[in-house]
């Protein structure tokens, strides 16, 4: 993995990109370590519990060199409001590995630092500005090695839209949202998409994400994973979970932002581990049908016999 820059125009705003490796070019390099600390702004980690400020291993190797073979699709992932670039390391990273060059890039406009400080907005023009600029950094950086006319878009939660919206884009051929809830393609956009929502969660219930799958005019399909939350598709919720919840953060946050921060990662949630691997599933099996020509099966309900503590609520598909 390595890390960009956006331009010089957006100011200060990283591009975290993973990508596939030779395991001969890494032998005896270091995995890089995520400290989770980064994410959250200096002004506010003193009042972050340890427990809540852990590292995270992220299987991936700074500044190796890239493999040859390419040129490689891309997939870009759109994280969600008060979010940033690295919260789902866990499924980027997977994806690098089976040879997709895929970037997340900080959506400083709403990301964790904007939220705490009470200036994020929700900009969809910027969002989409985001993703045109990934586009130009991973050229920039990578040459030919990148394939950016086959792109791929993962949003989770508010990323949702973005994923969506950058189906306009002639070279964005697919998009996951992911938790996303009501948003919609744009008029004509009769490209794939996969709708991943969970059936327990609260911050975006399940019925709403029904919107994008039924205003979808092109192929789709609809996954509901069983006694999964919000937050069970990211990084924090195994830490959450395993630190015994966030309940000394209320006097903080306060009780409703809590349960939002919790929102999958409790005890009565699936185990987040089992939803990472159906998430890491899913994802790869869609990009790969979709933007490559390595794999002509495609998602279907039976993916969740290969995962251990992995149940549907809900599988639907059309197109």
């Amino acid at each position: 993995m390595r890390t960009l820059e956006l331009g010089e125009e957006t100011g200060e705003q990283p591009l975290s990109v993973w990508y596939p490796a030779d395991s001969d070019a890494v032998a005896g390099m270091d995995t890089e370590i995520y400290d989770s600390a980064q994410a959250i702004p200096a002004a506010f980690r003193a009042l972050i519990p340890d427990s809540m400020q852990s590292a995270v291993e992220t299987n991936s190797y700074r500044d190796a060199p890239l493999a040859a073979g390419g040129p490689y699709p891309v997939v870009i992932y759109s994280h969600g409001y008060g979010g940033h670039r690295d919260v789902a390391i866990f499924l980027t990273s997977h994806l690098a590995s089976h040879g997709f060059i895929v970037a997340s890039p900080e959506h400083i406009h709403r990301n964790l630092p904007a939220q705490a400080f009470g200036t994020a907005e929700s900009n969809p023009e910027k969002d989409q500005a985001d993703v045109a600029n990934t586009l130009a950094a991973l050229e920039s950086a990578f040459g030919g090695a990148v394939d950016t006319t086959r792109v791929g878009v993962i949003g989770h939660s508010a990323g949702a839209r973005t994923a969506l919206d950058a189906l306009a884009n002639e070279s964005v051929l697919a998009a996951l949202p992911l938790a996303g809830g009501g948003a919609v393609p744009p008029d004509g956009a009769d490209k794939p998409i996969l709708v991943v929502v969970a059936e327990l969660d609260i911050t975006v219930p399940t019925d709403r994400s029904l919107e994008s799958y039924d205003s979808a005019p092109g192929p789709k399909t609809f996954v509901n994973l069983a006694q999964a939350g919000h937050n069970s598709f990211t990084d924090s919720c195994p830490v959450i979970l395993a630190g015994g919840g966030l309940g000394m953060l209320e006097p903080l946050l306060g009780a409703e932002q809590v349960a939002r921060a919790e929102d999958g990662c409790t005890p009565e949630n699936a185990d987040p581990l089992a939803m990472q691997a159906a998430l890491e599933h899913l994802t790869t099996a869609f990009f790969l049908v979709n933007l490559t020509d390595r794999l002509d099966i495609g998602v279907t309900p039976e993916f969740a016999d290969l995962i251990d503590g992995v149940e549907l609520a809900d599988y639907r598909e059309a197109g």
